[in-house]
């Protein structure tokens, strides 16, 4: 290996020794270029000193007649440098309508969330990263998007870490390395296609900007370090004020600001959200719809696959769709009912006195459905049958929540509804044994 301090191997363990503790499972995202193939070699190299439990994940996107060989070639690096590989296929929306390259992005990046591994590595570099800026630049994008591509950071919503290691270091040092250690890589035909905007920004307009600035890769990359340093604070300074990533945002909040500290705040909503950045006249939009109208008015926005509601003077985020076709689930009795598409699940407890007395659950046809409408329930004997729009209301269940609710029905009878109970007729007695239902929405069975 190389002692130069600006050496790949140099580079790797200087992130290595700051950012995974010894033992930590990683997953090398090994596409079979250049770049990766060097990744996944120095990682190979200090497996032992650093007690790496070292893995490999090759995604074949099929996009490539070439895609197969790619694949047969990891496997063979990955034979050779004794490390187990996973090959996941993915189907890539070629008509999402956001591209190619952003269909096949979000392909791969939901194998990684699906790993097993808490960190993945990507090889990443300063070729890439000046690229991105320059790209963001180019799209008039705010701080946060300036600062390109982060060394370290959560995928949001998963146990996985992102982990770009060689962000410092150029393509052409990768491959100095792996000529002098005799890698080999494959080449996507596809880099050589000046209809992708990265590929355009690499073929044609790189090399000029490196002919009167040789600087310019390192100047754009201290430029992304200082943005996400500026972003950070800015976020920060929301926060203080009250945008807090866990809660809904204050619509109040968002009356009370600047137009420019609105801006910032509803950027920093989307962004904890994990939702894509709006143009600058979309968001002036939204922040217009949700402090503008009455404060009965039903609010809802589009946007980025979810969409922004108001909800008692709040804003929400409702991933699911605008309204669930009817749909029917069966129930025999089972610990765990898993509802499909994105209703999660419902899993049962044994319990002794609380929950569905266990004697009424072997009788007759159960079943899970959506509200249609008219449902009415009785949850204390003495009291009487309430319509369930009326307790959901009572309850504080947001109205785009409500059509996706999991009902409980034996027979014609409504027995169960997440957050409300169950019904006084089907209740557990004193020392009977029950069974206690509990619903884990999609994304959290």
């Amino acid at each position: 290996m190389a002692n130069s301090r600006n050496s790949p191997s140099e580079a790797l363990l200087r992130s290595l020794r700051a950012h995974v503790t010894p033992g930590t499972p990683v997953c090398a995202g090994l596409s079979g270029g250049l770049d990766s193939v060097v990744l996944l070699h120095l990682l190979a190299n200090y497996r032992d000193a650093h007690g790496l439990e070292l893995s490999a994940l090759h995604v074949h996107h099929g996009l490539s007649p070439n895609a197969g060989q790619w694949a047969t070639d990891c496997g063979q690096l990955c034979e050779t440098l004794r490390v187990p590989l996973t090959i996941e296929r993915v189907q890539v929306d070629r008509d999402s309508g956001t591209g190619l390259e952003a269909a096949a992005r979000e392909a791969r990046y939901g194998a990684y969330a699906r790993t097993n591994a808490p960190v993945i590595a990507l090889a990443h570099h300063l070729d890439d990263q000046a690229e991105t800026v320059l790209l963001q630049l180019l799209r008039g994008t705010g701080l946060r998007g300036a600062a390109g591509m982060p060394e370290w950071r959560q995928l949001r919503g998963t146990h996985v870490s992102l982990w770009r290691p060689l962000l410092g270091l150029t393509r052409s040092e990768l491959e100095s390395h792996a000529k002098a250690h005799g890698l080999a890589w494959v080449e996507d035909e596809s880099n050589a296609s000046t209809a992708f905007d990265r590929n355009f920004l690499r073929l044609q307009v790189a090399p000029l900007l490196e002919s009167r600035f040789p600087g310019w890769k390192h100047a754009l990359s201290r430029f992304a370090r200082h943005a996400g340093t500026s972003a950070g604070l800015l976020d920060q300074a929301s926060r203080d004020d009250g945008v807090d990533p866990g809660s809904p945002l204050a619509v109040e909040l968002l009356r009370t600001q600047s137009p420019e500290a609105r801006a910032h705040a509803l950027r920093t909503y989307l962004q904890d959200q994990g939702l894509p950045m709006p143009s600058e006249a979309r968001l002036a939009e939204m922040a217009r719809q949700l402090t503008g109208a009455r404060g009965d008015a039903r609010v809802r926005i589009e946007h980025g696959g979810a969409a922004l509601v108001r909800h008692r003077d709040t804003v929400h985020v409702d991933r699911g769709s605008r309204e669930d076709p009817a749909w029917n689930v069966p129930w025999t009795g089972e610990d765990e009912v898993v509802l499909g598409a994105d209703r999660g699940a419902i899993r049962f407890a044994a319990a002794t006195g609380s929950g569905i007395a266990e004697r009424y659950t072997h009788d007759g046809t159960w079943h899970f459905g959506p509200r249609s409408g008219g449902e009415r329930i009785r949850l204390e004997a003495e009291r009487p049958t309430r319509t369930l729009k009326n307790l959901l209301q009572e309850t504080g269940v947001p109205e785009w929540e409500r059509g996706r609710l999991p009902l409980l029905f034996h027979g014609d009878a409504l027995v169960w509804v997440p957050g409300v109970g169950v019904a006084a007729g089907y209740r557990c007695g004193a020392g009977e044994p029950g069974r206690v239902p509990q619903w884990f929405p999609g994304g959290q069975a």
